[in-house]
Formats: structure tokens, C-alpha cells, sequence
């Protein structure tokens, strides 16, 4: 292996080390940089392992109309744009272009695999550009080799996907950069500057040619007249597989998104595109979010790996931030009495969820108390209501055990069934010095042994917090 080899991948390796010392500005600058990082640490791992010579600084790559602006501030909604040239689609080109049409997707690419509804739905057929391109939506450049393909649906959903084959891998790099910074930048500006622009998730996109990443965020509905509480979920993947780019936009009108991006379409664009140049496909996909960035462990509260390996769940991965509880209860039925009004000085939240099935997994709430005598009266309560619950006439309960550790850690575990539909519910309350505790999982079955140790983790993590 040359010097100039390690010096090449040396001044790379420096490069990704900048964007680490990034990573901590807060909101969608530094998203984008960790979304950056781990896809470019990503393609530097392949190049060692596979002693490829990639030599070479990055070259900027000056590429006319990247996107969509968003409308000025201070134009009403609903108005039309003025003219902007980046408003205007550019014609396919037909001549000088290194790549096939057979790049692009095509409808069985895109159409859902399984249950769908709304502007995801079926129904996808071609279609022409469309007259005004969505706000911050990747534009296609004016290079004459980029290829387009455009797709829309009865549900008003639209799908853009765009390939731009360059003459380097470092210009392919250079221009996976650019349409990530520009992406986010214009969704940033449409914030500050007012408007109904947000970002709303960037995702790592592992296995999936060179690199990738897909970002979603909100934009407004330009249309007249305008539907209330409604605005356009937009997102957007981009990949790297040697030296050509692909990126897809897909969006509709929507009211809410409770759920993480798919690598779906990069999978199928990265496909279609490495089947023609050769480059990396597609190996063992995976997908790590880096905005908003999860949140970290805690002290006194449960981790995502004690929920994992108590439950034996190990698709759960991901916990909540520490909220602060919009009522005084634990929110079971029958714990009626309030923290609160039981001297409780804060009641907090948090969830441990499968981060690609968010309704899935654990619970946990915290009462804390000025004293460790107050704390254990409101868990002798508790327990007393739990095992004399009536809240529910269909309500079966069942106390199903206690626990107990070092420092006057006790627990108590329930099991309750609904007799009308079979619904399980399984929970319990523990209290470890000035803290009580309340541990819920709707995980499909939760045993018995595994609800106990989940809870006695819950208090001796009680007992860390002080």
C-alpha cells in the first residue's frame, strides 16, 4: 500500500474527525453531520477491508439548482410562487448520458409490499414532471446526464427519483454532501424564516450501496383554498454507489407521521443502480436514527438494555426523554390515589419502544417524595389498590408476586385481564428510598419472572439516582 495511499485516507479519516467535533451542535446542523459520519465511516470501513485504493481530497462538485426554495415569509399561503427558475423541470436528457433508463424505478418498485393507505397507497402510475416541484425537494440538475422519473397516485401522493451518474467517486461523495446540506438547510431556512417547515427525522442508512440516508420533514400545503391542520410529509433518500448518486423523494398531504422511515426506496433505487455500474449493492440493511438524536441513558431510570434482556425483547432499542406527567397518577386504572396530593414533589415518564414499532414495549413512571417515609406510605397505597381493584367490573386482577432487594427495595407485580376481549395487562410498583416506581408492558406476552426482574431492575436503578 503507497504513502500517498495512507496519506490520502489519512487526510479522509481527518475530515470525518471535523465533522465528530460537530456532532454536539444541537438540532438539524449537527443531524445532518452524524448522518454524514456514519454513512462516510461506513464506506472508509469497506475500503480497509477490502484494501481498495481510494486517493483523492474531496472535489467540490458545482451543480446549478439543488432545490426547491421555500416561498418568502411573508407571502401569504396559498399564493402562487413567483417565478424562480428552480421552479421549472428540466427536460430529461436524451444525449450524453453514461447511464440507462433502467436505473429508474419502475411502478412495481415503488408500489407498498403489504397493508398501505392514504398517499403511500397503491395506484402509482408514471407521469410527467410536475409543473411546480414540492418546497426542498432535490431538484434535478441542469447537467445533461441526470436522469429523472416521476410517479403520482389517485391520493395525490408523488414520488421523484433522480439519478446523476458523476466521473469520480470523490465527486459522487462531494455530491451525496451537497444534496444532503442543501436539503436540510432549506427546510431549516423555511423555519426561521416562519413558515410550517420542519424537520422531522434523519435516519443512517447502513448496507445500502456506498452510503445513504433518508431525512423526512414537514412542508406547507401551497394550495388555495387551504385545508386546516393539514401540510405535506415529504421524504427524501440519498445513496452513494461509486461514483453516481440517487436520490427519491416521496410525499403527500398528512395530518400526522407516527411512524420511522423505511429504507424501502433507497433499497430499490441502489438496486436498480449498482445492477448497471457495478458498484456496492445491497448488503445487510439497517438504519440508525441520528435526529432527533435518541436519548441516552438516565440515572435512576431503566435503559433500553435492562428492558431488552429483562423482557427478552431485543428489538427494543430506543427510550423516550424524561417527561414530566400530565396528571398526578401512574395512569392505571386502578391506582387512584394522586402523588401529588400524596406529597409527591415531581411525577415523570418515560417509554422503551422497538424504534421501528413505536406503540411497542415498556412504560415506566417515577414519583419522588420528600422522604423515604413518604415515598413507602404511597407504595403501601398503591399495593392496597391493586390488589382490592374494582375500577373495571370486567377488570380481573391478579397479584402475581412480590420483590425485594438490598436498602428496603420492595415491589409488587399484577396481572390483569379484560374478560370481555382477553386484553392482558401486566405491571407493578416498586419503591426504593425516596421514589416509587411504576413499571406497564404491552409487549404481546410477558411472563410472570420477566415483569419481576424488569421491576426490581426499575428499583435498584431507583437506588443509583440517590
Amino acid at each position: 500500500m503507497s504513502a500517498d495511499f495512507d496519506s490520502d485516507l489519512g487526510r479522509r479519516l481527518e475530515g470525518l474527525g471535523s465533522d465528530a467535533g460537530r456532532a454536539n451542535l444541537p438540532g438539524p446542523a449537527a443531524a445532518r453531520q452524524r448522518a454524514r459520519r456514519r454513512a462516510r465511516n461506513q464506506a472508509v470501513g469497506a475500503v480497509l477491508g477490502a484494501a481498495v485504493v481510494v486517493g483523492g481530497a474531496v472535489i467540490a462538485v458545482a451543480q446549478p439548482t439543488l432545490l426547491t426554495a421555500p416561498d418568502p415569509a411573508d407571502q401569504p399561503s396559498g399564493t402562487a410562487s413567483p417565478p424562480v427558475d428552480s421552479l421549472t423541470p428540466t427536460p430529461v436528457p436524451t444525449a450524453d448520458t453514461s447511464l440507462p433508463d433502467s436505473v429508474l424505478l419502475t411502478v412495481p418498485d415503488i408500489e407498498p409490499d403489504g397493508e398501505s393507505f392514504g398517499w403511500s397507497a397503491f395506484g402509482w402510475s408514471e407521469t410527467d414532471p410536475p409543473a411546480q416541484a414540492w418546497p426542498c425537494v432535490p431538484a434535478v440538475p441542469d447537467s445533461g446526464r441526470a436522469l429523472q422519473r416521476h410517479f403520482e397516485n389517485p391520493e395525490g401522493g408523488r414520488i421523484q427519483h433522480v439519478v446523476e451518474p458523476t466521473d469520480t467517486v470523490e465527486q459522487a461523495e462531494a455530491r451525496f454532501d451537497e444534496i444532503l446540506d442543501a436539503l436540510t438547510a432549506c427546510v431549516e431556512d423555511g423555519t426561521a424564516a416562519g413558515e410550517d417547515f420542519r424537520l422531522d427525522q434523519v435516519w443512517s442508512v447502513t448496507g445500502v450501496g456506498d452510503e445513504a440516508v433518508l431525512v423526512r420533514y414537514w412542508a406547507p400545503l401551497r394550495e388555495e383554498p387551504p385545508r386546516e391542520g393539514l401540510l405535506l410529509l415529504v421524504s427524501v433518500s440519498i445513496a452513494r454507489t461509486g461514483d453516481a448518486v440517487t436520490s427519491v423523494a416521496r410525499g403527500g398531504v398528512a395530518m400526522d407521521a407516527n411512524l420511522p422511515d423505511t429504507t424501502d426506496d433507497v433499497e430499490a433505487a441502489v438496486t436498480r443502480l449498482c445492477a448497471e455500474t457495478g458498484g456496492p449493492c445491497i448488503t445487510d440493511p439497517g438504519q440508525e436514527q441520528v435526529y432527533p438524536e435518541p436519548a441516552g441513558d438516565v440515572p435512576g431510570w431503566l435503559t433500553a438494555a435492562d428492558v431488552s434482556s429483562a423482557t427478552g425483547v431485543d428489538r427494543i432499542s430506543a427510550a423516550s426523554e424524561v417527561v414530566i406527567a400530565p396528571a398526578g397518577t401512574f395512569g392505571f386504572v386502578c391506582f387512584r390515589t394522586d402523588a401529588r396530593a400524596a406529597g409527591a414533589t415531581s411525577i415523570e415518564s418515560r417509554t422503551y419502544h422497538d424504534p421501528f414499532d413505536p406503540g411497542t414495549g415498556v412504560d415506566e413512571s417515577i414519583a419522588r417524595f420528600p422522604s423515604g417515609s413518604a415515598a413507602r406510605a404511597y407504595y403501601d397505597t398503591l399495593t392496597a389498590e391493586g390488589d382490592s381493584c374494582s375500577a373495571e367490573p370486567s377488570l380481573v386482577v391478579q397479584n402475581t408476586g412480590a420483590v425485594a432487594g438490598d436498602g428496603g427495595l420492595a415491589g409488587t407485580t399484577w396481572r390483569s385481564t379484560v374478560a370481555e376481549t382477553d386484553s392482558v395487562f401486566v405491571y407493578g410498583v416498586v419503591v426504593n428510598g425516596s421514589a416509587v416506581g411504576y413499571v406497564s408492558t404491552n409487549l404481546d406476552s410477558t411472563a410472570d419472572d420477566e415483569l419481576a426482574t424488569l421491576l426490581r431492575l426499575a428499583g435498584e436503578r431507583l437506588g443509583e439516582a440517590g
